[in-house]
């Protein structure tokens, strides 16, 4: 009986230490009335988490170069309004490089190099002549970078269609306005200065302006628009000639030599107008014909771009037309296929924005887009008050691309 007490003791013990083992893990089985407030806690971010962390932590960074042949304030509010649309779009979180260059195709190709070796996401480019831009297409597509060309037209070149992306107005039509608002002044003898030769721009304004003459049925000489265009003689027809050609690289300056020149040795009454390709241009020779004591009203003056100045001049009859064609909405343009292409979405790859031509017989300024303040365009397209989706039929497939 002795011996059994020991035994019994410890087998009471072993049965104490059980229960006690049982009783510590029970509290790891049953359910935790706390836990269900943790995770609604735990999605707020911390008060001194600024929103541009917020957006770095929600989407990966993508690294865009850009590159701008020159100092232009087109080129300027182009990359403004792509730059602005992307830093607004909490979608997007993008790091923008902006480069400018002097108008040089080296300078071109060497910014596209630097792009590559840099390890840019997408690649955007205003170029300075479509050759150069063939070859820069080439080296991008070698990287596996998109490349998208912005502003001149070179869809001439054989490899455009690997570009992603391709957004400049139809300057051929821009030409076409201002030829048809010409010709039904009954305006013969004109003076053209143009942009910068080469890049496409300049010669498909002169063509368009051409055009019109000739789709009128009109005498341009025993050439068609195209020769004349491209030859660029003095000589013409009966119902077209230009009496003086030049090229002012799109700056003011350059144009208001060339107007002074020409009054120079024309005289006031050797020719009956000019069309000068932009509004900066515009600016050097209205210049030049008010300093030679002449009044701009009294010759037909017409341009493309559309600018917030041009809007007055036209209003008070100091030029006779021109053509909105903002910059603001091509960077637009460019923000949303740039946008779509790194969403991995089906985007409209080559396009022109649309144009509106206006003149002092009609002009509506509630009808044109802001051009140089980013600001009142970007305030403008959040109310909705002009269309700026690039799947709208207002704008055009460019068919060059086709």
């Amino acid at each position: 009986m002795r011996k059994l007490i020991p035994i019994m003791l410890c087998l009471v013990m072993v049965l104490m230490v059980l229960v006690g083992c049982q009783q510590q893990a029970a509290p790891a089985e049953s359910p935790k009335p706390a836990e269900s407030a943790a995770p609604a806690e735990s999605k707020e971010a911390p008060p001194s988490q600024s929103t541009e962390e917020s957006k770095g932590d929600a989407t990966e960074v993508k690294k865009i170069g850009f590159y701008s042949d020159a100092s232009d304030d087109y080129y300027k509010v182009l990359v403004e309004t792509f730059t602005k649309l992307g830093e607004l779009d909490p979608e997007c979180n993008w790091e923008v490089t902006s480069v400018v260059g002097a108008s040089t195709a080296a300078e071109q190709l060497a910014a596209v190099e630097n792009f590559i070796t840099a390890g840019m996401d997408a690649i955007c480019v205003i170029q300075n002549n479509a050759d150069t831009t063939s070859e820069c297409i080439a080296k991008a597509k070698e990287a596996g970078i998109p490349y998208f060309g912005v502003v001149h037209d070179f869809s001439s070149v054989s490899n455009a269609k690997d570009a992603a992306g391709a957004c400049g107005y139809d300057f051929v039509q821009s030409g076409v306005y201002a030829g048809q608002d010409a010709l039904s002044r009954g305006v013969k003898r004109v003076i053209m200065i143009e942009g910068v030769l080469g890049q496409g721009t300049a010669g498909a304004q002169s063509l368009g302006f051409i055009k019109a003459y000739e789709d009128a049925g009109l005498d341009i000489g025993n050439q068609t628009a195209e020769e004349y265009a491209t030859n660029k003689p003095l000589k013409g027809g009966k119902d077209l000639e230009f009496v003086l050609w030049a090229s002012g690289n799109w700056f003011a300056d350059p144009a208001k030599k060339i107007m002074t020149d020409a009054i120079t040795s024309l005289g006031p009454n050797g020719w009956d107008g000019a069309y000068v390709q932009n509004d900066e241009m515009m600016d050097g020779a209205i210049q030049a014909i008010q300093e030679a004591g002449l009044d701009p009203s009294n010759y037909w003056l017409g341009a493309s771009n559309g600018k917030e100045k041009s809007w007055d001049w036209v209003k008070k009859g100091i030029t006779t037309m021109d053509v909105n064609q903002t910059a603001a909405l091509e960077g637009d343009v460019v923000y949303q296929q740039v946008k779509a292409y790194f969403k991995g979405e089906p985007y409209r790859k080559y396009i022109h924005p649309y144009l509106t031509p206006f003149s002092k017989d009609d002009i509506d300024t509630k009808q044109l887009l802001p051009f140089s303040d980013v600001e009142e365009y970007i305030a403008q397209r959040n109310a909705g008050k002009f269309v700026y989706d690039i799947n709208d039929p207002k704008f055009l497939d460019n068919k060059g691309f086709q």
